[in-house]
């Protein structure tokens, strides 16, 4: 069905058998430096450092702000199984191309609330509903169809750009910070969001006509095996895997939005906050190509239980003196972005195991939307959280329980189906 075909610059991948090999690694470069400047980093990694500097323009509690990441996330995970009908019927091109410019509008939406609470929830939802295919479940939803046996590693190497993206967005947002109001700030991420998504965009699907106009047979016959979105609801696997990453996500995201609060709470200042931030996008990255690799040699569970583990050992520092320490803080900044890192390798591959291809794209939008919602909540909990007891210790210590049970749950898949696509595993 499809023969491995290696690259000097990205040696463990095996593109599909008619893609040429360039294509193939241009292709991986589009999704992430789509991913780099898409919802994930420009929004979510972002509105940590705005958190405070929002709350004073706006005269507003941190719950009240933590609102808009909420619903930015519910707006993601209803957003991404639009995306994926819409895709079904248009193209991926087209969509992709129409969130690129919706959300850099958005962006600039948010640039110019008024302290009103309808507004900035509306343009919240808009920000993560418009953008959907700005993120995993758009750019990654087109790798199945150009990768086959390698989809792991293909999987880490786009999701770099999340955790680039993630590492250095925070960054930026904190020097911008010290130039300009958040305002300015969200304006530059909307300037940025526009030109970075016409460059991957143009990457990635330039390319991707290469396959379909080469291998379109032999792509079609392999998405047809497997089970359709019906069955697999029928099963215990597909509502193991959403519950699991819904908890998980609620917990690691909602640490990391409070991140930035968290550590000006304890009084380490502002760079050491935004420096957090930033590890947590290094470990993200760590998580992209470490786990791509070793998910095409070990059984996924497996990696799941470690990672998940790895954040729990994340807020356990954080419930310790060592918290106090810049260091440690950092410290656990870098496993939960490991942890929350693994997520995005997961799904998609744990979907592919499990459930194939005949109904990935649908399969996929569904998990995403559950992991996503879950990235919805937790923001909202931890500072509805804070400003109930006055502190995060009893969030950070429900997070690290969270992750503990969900690596153990996530056993329970049990062995890959003998022949779950119908085709080469």
């Amino acid at each position: 069905m499809s023969r491995p075909v290696s690259t000097k610059a990205l040696p463990a991948l095996d593109a599909s058998s008619k893609v040429k090999t360039a294509a193939s690694m241009w292709v991986v470069c589009g999704a992430a430096i789509g991913l780099m400047f898409g919802f994930g980093p420009l929004f979510f990694s972002v509105i940590g450092i705005f958190l405070k500097p929002m709350t004073v323009t706006f005269g507003w509690g941190r719950s009240d702000v933590a609102m808009l990441p909420m619903l930015a996330m519910a707006g993601t995970a209803l957003g991404a199984p639009v995306a994926g009908y819409l895709a079904d019927r248009i193209g991926w091109s087209k969509v992709i191309a129409g969130a690129i410019a919706l959300f850099s509008m958005s962006l600039g939406a948010l640039a110019l609330a008024p302290a009103n609470h309808a507004y900035v929830a509306v343009v919240g939802f808009l920000i993560g509903f418009l953008g959907a295919a700005t993120t995993a479940a758009g750019y990654l939803a087109v790798l199945p169809r150009v990768f086959d046996k390698r989809l792991g590693m293909a999987l880490g190497f786009a999701m770099i750009g999340t955790g680039l993206g993630g590492f250095f967005a925070p960054i930026a947002a904190n020097r911008l910070g010290v130039m300009m109001d958040w305002r300015h700030s969200f304006a530059v991420c909307a300037l940025a969001a526009l030109v970075f998504g016409i460059v991957a965009h143009r990457l990635l699907f330039r390319n991707v006509r290469i396959e379909k106009s080469a291998g379109a047979s032999v792509q079609t016959a392999s998405l047809e095996a497997g089970l359709t979105l019906g069955e697999a609801v029928r099963g215990y696997r597909f509502w193991l895997l959403a519950v699991v990453m819904f908890v998980i996500s609620s917990a690691i995201l909602g640490g990391f939005v409070h991140l930035a609060a968290f550590v000006s709470d304890r009084g380490l200042g502002r760079d050491v906050g935004a420096q957090a931030a930033g590890v947590v996008g290094a470990g993200l990255a760590i998580a992209r190509v470490g786990l791509g690799a070793l998910l095409d040699r070990v059984f996924a569970p497996f990696v799941a239980l470690v990672s998940f583990g790895i954040g729990a050992v994340g807020f356990a520092i954080f419930l310790t003196d060592a918290a106090q320490m810049p260091a440690m803080i950092v410290l656990a900044a870098l496993l939960l972005g490991i942890s929350t890192g693994s997520e995005g390798d997961l799904i998609p591959f744990l979907a592919r195991k499990y459930f194939g291809k005949r109904s990935f794209g649908s399969i996929y939008g569904c998990l995403f939307g559950a992991a996503t919602l879950g990235g919805a909540v937790g923001p909202f909990l931890y500072g509805l959280a804070f400003d109930r007891f006055g502190s995060y210790t009893v969030v950070h210590e429900v997070s690290c329980a969270a992750c503990i049970v969900g690596a153990v749950a996530i056993l329970l898949l049990g062995r890959y189906p003998a022949v779950p696509a119908g085709d080469e595993q």
